[in-house]
C-alpha cells in the first residue's frame, strides 16, 4: 500500500489518498488519488516540503565540508530545510541565498548538538547525510517549553477519526486503535473512534506531501477550533503488517510518533524513544521508551 501527507492553520486545497488493502504480510500500498479536497490542515511549512526534498535528494557531492564563507549552489535549499525544522529565523531571511552564513553556521551546530553528530559547525557529510534521512514534519526546535491543551478544559475524553476518503482496511483501523490505546495508557485519557470525522478531536488523514522519502507525516493543533490533525503521506511505501524492506515506512512506528506530537510532546533526540524525529531503517518503534515515558508523564502525571 502507499499513502501521503499536510498540516493545519488554514483551509488547503489538497489531495488525498484512498484504498487500502489488508495484508498479512510485509507490503506497501498504493492508493486511488481524489482531488480538491478541501481539508482542515493549516500550516503553510507543508507546502515548501516538496520543493524542498526534491533538491536535496541529489545535491550533494562535495568530499569536504562546507564552511563559513563558502559560497555553494544549493545552500539555500539547506537554509530551507533548517528553516522549516525550526534551526533558522525565516522572518529575518526572507530570501535565502548560497552563501555560508554565521547564522547558517550556528543552526548546523544546533543541528549536530541535537542529532549526536561532531559539533564543527560545517555542512560535512555525515550532517547532510543526516539531513537527507525521512523524518517527522514536525519542527525539532519550537518556541514554546510548556504544554498548553487544545481540547476543552476538564475533558477527559477525546475521539479519533481518519479520514472516510482514505477507505482504510479493517488492518489499519486496528492498527490506529491500539496505537491511541497505548497513549491512553500512558496518559490516563481516554481516546476512542467515532465515526464523525468533522466532529473528531483528533483527525487523521493521508494527504499527498513530497513523495517517497522526506515527510513522512507530522501533527498540528487548532487551539481556537479545538482539535488536533494527524497527517501521513500518501506515497510512502508503508507498512501495515510486518518488517519493512529498504524504502519502505512502518505506519506503526509513525502513527505512534505523531499521535504524541498531538497530545503535547515535542521531539526527543534519545535515539530509541518514538518521539526521536528520524525514521531509522530497519527500526521498529511501537513501544514507549523510558524517555517518551518520562516526559508524557511530566505532562499528565503518573497513570
Amino acid at each position: 500500500m502507499r499513502l501521503r501527507a499536510v498540516t493545519s492553520s488554514t483551509f488547503l486545497l489538497i489531495i488525498l489518498s484512498s484504498l487500502f488493502v489488508d495484508v498479512s504480510v510485509s507490503a506497501s500500498f498504493l492508493p486511488a488519488l481524489i482531488k480538491g479536497i478541501p481539508l482542515w490542515l493549516k500550516n503553510s511549512r507543508t507546502s515548501k516540503f516538496s520543493s524542498v526534498w526534491n533538491k536535496l535528494k541529489s545535491l550533494f557531492t562535495f568530499k569536504k565540508g562546507l564552511k563559513l564563507g563558502d559560497v555553494y549552489k544549493g545552500l539555500s535549499e539547506v537554509k530551507e530545510y533548517l528553516d522549516i525544522f525550526g534551526y533558522l529565523n525565516s522572518t529575518l531571511n526572507s530570501n535565502f541565498n548560497d552563501t555560508f552564513t554565521l547564522e547558517l553556521q550556528s543552526a548546523i551546530k544546533q543541528y549536530q548538538k541535537n542529532f549526536n553528530l561532531q559539533v564543527t559547525g560545517q555542512l560535512d557529510q555525515d550532517t547532510y547525510s543526516m539531513i537527507s534521512q525521512p523524518r517527522c514534519g514536525v519542527p525539532d526546535v519550537v518556541n514554546t517549553t510548556s504544554f498548553t491543551r487544545w481540547w476543552k478544559p476538564g475533558r477527559r475524553e477525546l475521539t479519533y477519526a481518519i479520514h472516510p476518503r482514505n477507505n482504510v482496511s479493517n488492518g489499519v483501523k486496528v492498527l490506529l486503535r491500539d496505537v491511541f490505546a497505548r497513549w491512553s495508557n500512558a496518559t490516563s485519557l481516554g481516546l476512542a473512534e467515532t465515526a464523525s470525522f468533522d466532529g473528531a478531536d483528533v483527525r487523521v488523514a493521508f494527504v499527498v506531501l513530497d513523495g517517497e522519502g522526506g515527510t513522512v507525516g507530522g501533527a498540528e493543533t487548532n487551539y481556537s477550533a479545538r482539535f488536533g490533525s494527524v497527517y501521513l503521506d500518501s506515497e510512502e511505501k508503508w507498512v501495515v503488517k510486518g518488517e519493512s524492506d529498504e524504502g519502505e515506512v512502518d505506519l506503526e512506528s509513525v502513527l505512534m510518533h505523531v499521535v504524541g506530537h498531538v497530545l503535547g510532546l515535542g521531539h526527543s533526540f534519545v535515539e530509541e524513544a518514538v518521539m526521536y524525529p528520524i525514521v531509522l531503517p530497519d527500526k521498529k518503534k511501537t513501544k514507549l521508551a523510558y524517555d517518551d515515558l518520562l516526559r508524557i508523564h511530566r505532562i499528565y502525571g503518573e497513570t
